[in-house]
């Protein structure tokens, strides 16, 4: 397909909601923050620290401000970038496309702090880029629209129907006649059946797109790895983060009792716990979308590899800046660098690039 294909409409229309859903919610994120200090603001959020589910977590005024503060910063700086990718969506660019979708969860995770519904917009947008006629789009391929092929694969009912055709004779079989020899039949051979016919095919060789047969095992060892680590990883945030929303204060008290020395960077214990229910959020969220693309690369899509790639090296460089906080990140660090290493060998690279049918 030329580089000067037209461009779908619904192509256009998805990256401009993009574009225009990050810059607006760029604009209502730091005016959020700014908001923060006047009285109304106060008011609103005492009354949510006061009703369920904030009212049993033990968080302050300061604490919630300081969750909001953050997460306003962290959709605005998406929804920045968001709005640069968008640009570049309308050239056709895949990259863009991919930093997009893995731009998805921090956009609409920041989002929920902001007085707004825009950035379910951006998301609604980023999946609009993977739909058809969209995607062939992307991928280079003729598209069509969507009301076209259907309007192709449905007859219309009023138009006018032919007029029959003149009913063929059937084909008069010839008498065999008194002075031909008679045929021979033929004998069956090793694959003929009876009178020559060839035997059925009971077992016809494998497709060269046959998706079961020619799987590499090194992928399935990588999607095996990545949604195992995934499920402890998240699994135990979530545990961890139920043991400090029930029982902060025994959780705390155990810490101060055998190790008398814990240092919490300055930080009270109702602004720890916040960190720890937001960075539990961000990491379940991440885990999730890390075995989502497992299981499309698994399914044999280019993009989902090229996108478990970046995110298990991402994985892997946060993994390096805090395995010397527990000894116990040093396993994770290393199933994270075999998972990388199996995703890019040779014989997984050579499977995904073959062409599949359509």
């Amino acid at each position: 397909m030329p580089d000067k294909a037209p461009r779908p409409g619904q192509a256009t229309f998805a990256a401009w909601l993009i574009i225009g859903g990050s810059v607006i919610l760029v604009v209502t994120a730091w005016q959020r923050i700014s908001n923060l200090h006047t009285l109304e603001v106060q008011e609103e959020l005492r009354r949510l620290l006061n009703e369920p589910p904030l009212s049993g977590t033990g968080l302050g005024l300061e604490g919630l401000k300081t969750t909001i503060r953050v997460m306003c910063m962290v959709a605005a700086a998406a929804a920045t970038a968001s709005t640069i990718l968008g640009v570049h969506a309308l050239r056709r660019s895949t990259s863009a496309r991919l930093a997009l979708t893995l731009l998805a969860p921090l956009v609409l995770i920041g989002g929920f702090a902001t007085a707004g519904f825009f950035a379910p917009l951006v998301v609604a947008g980023i999946c609009m880029l993977w739909l058809r006629p969209t995607r062939d789009w992307f991928a280079g391929r003729p598209w069509v629209s969507a009301t076209s092929a259907v309007a192709q694969r449905r007859p219309d009912p009023f138009a006018p129907q032919a007029p029959p055709g003149p009913v063929d004779a059937p084909p008069r079989t010839p008498e065999p006649s008194s002075t031909a020899s008679p045929t021979p039949a033929a004998e069956p051979g090793p694959f003929t059946g009876e009178y020559g016919a060839p035997l059925p095919d009971s077992d016809p060789p494998a497709s060269p797109y046959d998706v079961r047969a020619k799987r590499p095992g090194a992928l399935l060892a990588a999607c095996i790895i990545v949604w195992t680590s995934c499920a402890v990883v998240a699994g135990f945030m979530v545990l961890f983060s139920l043991v400090l929303a029930v029982a902060r204060d025994a959780f705390f008290d155990e810490i101060e009792r055998q190790q008398p020395d814990f240092d919490m960077q300055g930080m009270s214990q109702a602004e720890l716990a916040t960190g720890t229910y937001v960075a539990t959020a961000l990491i379940v969220l991440w885990c999730a979308a890390a075995m989502v693309l497992a299981v499309l690369a698994f399914r044999r899509l280019q993009w989902a590899r090229i996108a478990l790639v970046l995110c298990t090296g991402a994985s892997g460089l946060v993994l390096l800046g805090v395995t010397f906080l527990s000894p116990l990140l040093v396993v994770l660090l290393g199933a994270n660098v075999v998972t990388l290493w199996l995703l890019l060998r040779s014989d997984v690279t050579a499977w995904f690039r073959r062409e599949d049918p359509r």
